[in-house]
């Protein structure tokens, strides 16, 4: 009779060990611009995926203020080469530092031999970008916006 108790008690053990084995994973988290990691991010995702516009959208004045959307046609060739130079590169390091309180720096390193640093104010509920340049490895910092 014992030897039945243990046979019941481990199957019952091994049962319950395999469904915490086979529970579903957490639903991934929709990035919004209501951070400034999810602003970095979404910028890096858009250009991932060739969406400029999407991009360009959340490149902003040093002020905060939207780009107009002749300066976000301007500003559309230099996204189209960063996205050649780094477009698709898995994301290898991720850090966040607060200069104020409406204002964070991101740095996104990118298959380790790119980062790309973002300056990023928050206005209206909403994180944009105020300065991007990247950071090739052993090499000058290249200035990407608003660079000129």
């Amino acid at each position: 009779m014992r030897l039945r108790h243990l046979w019941a008690l481990l199957w019952l053990v091994g049962s319950a060990e395999g469904c915490r084995l086979a529970t579903a994973p957490p639903a991934p988290q929709k990035l919004t611009p209501a951070t400034p990691v999810g602003s970095a991010l979404l910028f890096k995702y858009a250009l991932d995926s060739a969406r400029f516009a999407d991009a360009l959208f959340l490149l902003a004045y040093p002020d905060g203020s939207p780009l107009r959307p002749s300066e976000r046609y301007e500003w559309q060739p230099a996204l189209e080469r960063l996205t050649a130079i780094v477009g698709g590169a898995p994301l290898t390091m991720l850090r966040q530092d607060s200069l104020a309180p409406d204002r964070f720096r991101v740095l996104l390193e990118l298959d380790y031999l790119n980062t790309l640093e973002f300056t990023l104010v928050e206005r209206e509920r909403t994180w944009r970008i105020v300065y991007l340049r990247r950071l090739p490895w052993r090499r000058e910092p290249v200035e990407i916006f608003p660079g000129r």
